[in-house]
């Protein structure tokens, strides 16, 4: 008898050493995809969910890019203002697109495209005031019409581009994936970092937030997360500078040039990656200022970096959001 408690003591131990391991254990996996460097970082996951992941991010690419032959989005662009059928999670996100659009006095925008194209960050072209103008007659996501049964028209001439808002949904996506199947996860799209349980000591997920302004790597605060996202976007993330002026990424969609803005980023942490994506989008064009007055009345959570160096919090944040800030 002695003998064999003995071996269901070993038996046990062994049981609850082997799940300590696979809870711990790391799995990690990255690609390119949306035009931009993806990773994750998993804890406790099962065999398959890395495989499943990718197959997730390459499902979405070929639905939602702007470029890849046969997705919705391309098929849309290339309608020649004719209804379109697409997939009900296309049809969705359009929706909610647009009703950003609205909420942020069309400083969010999917209908950008015919602007965006016309600016080059790799050659540095910069579009010809004749161009610039032609193009802003075309951006007004409120002529994008939802028809039924999942048709989208556009109007002719009229392109999307989902760029803005497609990353937070598909780490969406990607985060429901994880849950129940892994311990722990970091998903990192590009800017969209969105975390699923904890780590393997049961401790939350740290995520910093830079300073871009410093020429050495600074983290103004360090956001503990254990299930939600940290967005962020930037003016310092794609730029150029010709004849002395910096000509960043982020457009207007009401003049079509680089937004005139007093902020160098803006982060959000929420639940939703598709929301925040978008939201921080807009900020980048609103400024601080109308930014505090919409991510208040949103009770979204968010730091702002002002490009005098200002650091804003949006109310609420300090006890919403577990985060320390740099001494």
């Amino acid at each position: 008898m002695r003998v064999l408690f003995a071996a269901l003591c070993l038996l046990l131990s062994s049981a609850v050493a082997c799940a300590a391991e696979n809870q711990s254990a790391k799995t990690a996996g990255s690609g390119f995809y949306f035009d931009t460097y993806v990773t994750f970082t998993l804890y406790g996951a099962d065999a398959d969910l890395i495989s499943d992941l990718h197959q997730l991010c390459a499902h979405y690419e070929s639905l939602l890019s702007k470029t890849q032959v046969d997705s919705d989005v391309y098929r849309l662009n290339h309608a020649g203002g004719k209804p379109v059928t697409v997939d009900p999670e296309t049809y969705a996100l359009l929706q909610r697109a647009k009703e950003i659009s609205e909420l942020t006095d069309h400083a969010f925008s999917v209908s950008i495209a015919p602007l965006s194209e016309l600016w080059n960050f790799k050659t540095h072209t910069i579009p010809g005031d004749a161009q610039r103008i032609a193009a802003l007659a075309l951006v007004d996501d409120e002529r994008i019409v939802l028809g039924q049964e999942h048709t989208v028209s556009l109007a002719p001439g009229m392109q999307i581009d989902l760029g803005g808002i497609a990353k937070g949904y598909i780490a969406d996506q990607a985060a429901a994936l994880t849950r129940n199947r892994c311990t722990g996860a970091i998903l990192n799209l590009g800017g969209n970092v969105y975390c699923t349980g904890s780590k393997p000591d049961g401790s939350a997920f740290k995520v910093g937030v830079e300073n871009p302004l410093c020429p050495d790597p600074v983290t103004p605060a360090v956001i503990s997360i254990t299930d939600g996202t940290v967005v962020t976007s930037g003016t310092y993330e794609r730029y150029f500078e010709e004849n002395g002026i910096r000509y960043h990424h982020i457009l207007d969609p009401q003049t079509g040039s680089p937004a005139q803005t007093d902020l160098v980023s803006a982060t959000i942490v929420s639940t939703c990656s598709m929301d925040a994506d978008a939201f921080a989008t807009a900020c980048i064009v609103l400024g601080s200022e109308r930014s505090l007055e919409l991510l208040t009345q949103l009770r979204l959570d968010a730091i702002l970096i002002t490009t005098e160096g200002d650091i804003l919090l949006t109310p609420g944040f300090k006890t919403r959001v577990d985060y320390q800030p740099a001494s």
